[in-house]
């Protein structure tokens, strides 16, 4: 029968050369059925065929009353084939001209060759669809938010084309076994690849903080604005997750003011466009960033899941019944989060691992930064030369960080390298808020000033002290979000908020009427945390360590580090939502804040006997939370080695180790560890942790066995282990 009518059509379209032209009335008939399936929007073309005359009121009223759209399809084909060649031969132009509206007739309008006459070209033809004007406005204002990247200074925006590279993306398992590396976007959503579970609904993107999941998602979403993006999806909504914290706990909403709401806002008939979007969730797209993020205390499982698209009710369950496919099954949804956070498998699809900057990306990322040949390949030669900071620069906010503090001692001091001491990542920070600092300067003085690191943070103590002190209460509530009224009770000045350590984002719920704030990323406030608890006298022991204890668990057998009795959490209603691995930062810039190289630094900001007392608790504190750690990591007894197969959370523990710089610390790790073969495999660990690593293996007093297989170690972090390679009789 198809072929019947292609021949049918070839007897009717395709004419010799001075031939009669075809008959579009012929055209219609043959393939009414397929329009009929296909024109899914009648209003635009009844407007445009009353707009030239072609329909009068009487007919548009006639085609209104039928029930369906289906019904009303098929009448407007009766009365434009009734009424001749011209107009039949308009109603196609009308198809091929609103492209948003009749897309999956596009292929069609191609196969037949169509080429509109002379006399239909002077004919207007507008676009009066709600559903295709709202897609316009969706990809406009979508690509005009993702033009730009905030930089670290809130006055200072980049284009994201001149700061997104590529980076690793691995397709993974359940078990976060291999599947293969995801070399273009569009393979995220292509089902031939790296499908783990047709039943669920969620691409699930995970990794460590800052490795690009959240500007992944903006490139995918500029993209997509773009129509460079070929995923079949006409709507693209996006969401934060962490801004659902604001919604109160008797909050309701229903789904289209969710969409709506936060989003982009239909100019014309918003309940048609939601309907369409209901009737054709296959070219909806979510993305959902930061799952971790979220902090509740709301109990999703004293609520009903959520079918209804048009019942009120709390967001939460909205956000879940979204993710699971109980509302707009079908839809395509990429969610991110912090690697350890436990996703339901029943809604995950995929699972796509981000690990970072290969070599390669480092050297291209590197390029597209620097502009200037010679600047390129004095920082290219410095990396080159410090595998530890390279390895750093394997993260891509790590190194955006290092590079644009690289680039301000250039502009502003004349300096064409990076300080001596950027090796931790505590280094790196404090470097960072140095930057800020000097860009808080008056312009006509930065080029002669010379004051130290130390007399700049002794100049904006009081500064430094609010900040961490905001950062610090919202720490403890895994709280990222910070409103107007909680600024200003800290004593937040408007001049502190232009440091740029602070960005103001859009609300949701009670938060419109007034700005609300957040750090630039979770590991800022990590830092200024850990600042916080370093330079206010006032904390105590407990304090000071409280962050060690939410990193662990009496539910796993395997603790990071020693449950003192005083710091035992309630483990009972625990947030559903809840990821560690800020806690993990804080403990580590801790660690590094309280290390003996930085009390030159801190001793004009905090009495000295004040730093000698943290820093001794917290020493003692790692030392027992070492001792208790490794008598629960299983050993076996191999012939000539005696085995310990450590957990991923030993590699926080070997950075924080790492980050105090204290020999007696790294001394003590490898006398207590009482093994020669240390198992690190499935841990994920980085180049930068072969750092940690090498400080540990270093202090070993005979030669061991180290297995690093199944981690993301690039050549940089081999390098970083090759000072200690005479202590090693194996290494994989």
């Amino acid at each position: 029968m198809e072929g019947q009518l292609h021949a049918n059509l070839e007897i009717s379209v395709e004419k010799p050369p001075g031939a009669s032209p075809p008959s579009f009335i012929a055209l219609l008939k043959v393939y009414r059925e397929l329009l009929v399936s296909r024109i899914r929007n009648t209003r635009c073309l009844i407007d445009n065929l009353i707009k030239n005359d072609y329909f009068s009121t009487e007919d548009a009223e006639i085609v209104v009353q039928f029930p369906t759209q289906a019904d009303k399809v098929r009448k407007i084909l009766d009365l434009v084939q009734s009424k001749g060649e011209e107009v039949s031969e308009y109603f196609i132009r009308v198809l091929q001209k609103v492209t948003d509206a009749y897309y999956e007739l596009q292929p069609w309008l191609d196969e037949i060759g169509y080429e509109p006459s002379e006399n239909i070209c002077s004919k207007l033809v507008v676009n009066t669809d709600p559903v295709s004007r709202y897609c316009q406005k969706l990809r406009y204002e979508l690509g005009r938010d993702s033009k730009f990247v905030m930089s670290y200074a809130q006055r200072e925006e980049m284009l994201l084309e001149e700061i997104y590279s590529n980076s690793v993306m691995e397709l993974v398992g359940f078990t976060n076994e291999s599947l293969g590396e995801v070399c273009q976007l569009e393979a995220l959503f292509d089902d031939a690849v790296g499908l783990i579970n047709e039943d669920g609904e969620t691409i699930y993107v995970f990794g460590d903080a800052g490795i690009g999941k959240s500007i992944l998602l903006q490139k995918i979403q500029s993209l997509w604005a773009r129509k460079e993006l070929d995923i079949g999806a006409k709507f693209f909504f996006r969401f934060r997750c962490r801004m659902f914290s604001c919604f109160k706990e008797d909050e309701a909403i229903c789904l289209k003011d969710l969409l709506f709401k936060y989003n982009c806002y239909p100019d014309q008939d918003p309940t048609e466009v939601f309907h369409h979007i209901v009737q054709f969730p296959h070219t909806v797209v979510f993305t959902f960033d930061g799952f971790d993020e979220i902090y509740s205390n709301f109990d999703l499982s004293s609520v009903p899941e959520m079918c209804s698209p048009n019942e009120p009710i709390h967001p939460l369950v909205l956000l879940v019944s979204l993710l699971k496919g109980k509302l707009l099954k079908g839809s395509k949804k990429i969610l991110t989060a912090r690697t350890g956070t436990e996703i339901q498998r029943n809604i995950i699809r995929k699972k796509v691992l981000l690990r970072g900057f290969s070599s390669n990306n480092l050297k291209e990322y590197t390029a597209m930064f620097f502009k200037d040949e010679g600047q390129r390949t004095l920082v290219l030669n410095q990396l080159e030369a410090n595998p530890n900071l390279c390895s750093l620069c394997s993260v891509p906010l790590f190194c955006w960080i290092i590079f644009k503090c690289y680039e301000h001692f250039h502009s502003m001091f004349d300096s064409h390298e990076l300080p001596d001491c950027s090796v931790t990542l505590t280094d790196v920070f404090l470097l960072m808020i140095e930057v800020h600092l000097n860009r808080s300067l008056k312009t006509n003085l930065l080029k002669n000033n010379t004051r130290s690191q130390a007399e700049m943070f002794k100049s904006r103590k009081e500064t430094l002290l609010a900040l961490g002190k905001m950062a610090y209460k919202g720490m403890e509530n895994s709280f990222f979000i910070f409103e107007q009224e909680e600024v200003s009770s800290v004593n937040i000045s408007e001049g502190d908020l232009q440091l740029g350590f602070l960005r103001t984002v859009k609300g949701y719920s009670g938060c419109d009427n007034q700005s609300t704030y957040e750090f630039l990323h979770v590991t800022l406030q990590s830092f200024f945390t850990a600042l916080f608890l370093v330079i206010e006298e006032k904390v105590s022991a407990k304090e000071l360590l409280q962050f060690f204890n939410e990193c662990s668990s009496t539910e796993t057998a395997q603790p990071t580090c020693l449950c003192i009795p005083w710091l035992k959490k309630q483990l009972a209603g625990e947030d559903p939502f809840r990821n560690n691995e800020h806690f993990h930062f804080t403990n580590l810039f801790l660690c590094g804040l309280l290390s003996r190289s930085k009390q030159k630094l801190f001793r004009h900001l905090v009495l000295p006997a004040v730093i000698k007392r943290k820093r001794k608790t917290l020493i003692t504190y790692l030392g027992e939370s070492m001792k208790s750690h490794l008598k629960g990591v299983t050993r076996s007894t191999l012939p000539n080695y005696n085995q310990i197969q450590v957990q991923p959370n030993f590699v926080w523990m070997l950075r924080c180790l790492y980050e105090t710089q204290s020999e007696k610390v790294g001394k003590l790790a490898a006398k207590r560890m009482h093994a020669n073969y240390i198992k690190l495999t499935y841990c994920n660990a980085y180049s930068a942790d072969c750092s940690a690593l090498s400080f540990v293996v270093h202090h070993f007093q005979k030669r061991l066995a180290l297995d690093l297989d199944n981690n993301n170690i690039n050549d940089y972090g081999v390098k970083q282990l090759l000072p200690c390679f005479s202590k090693l009789a194996v290494i994989r």
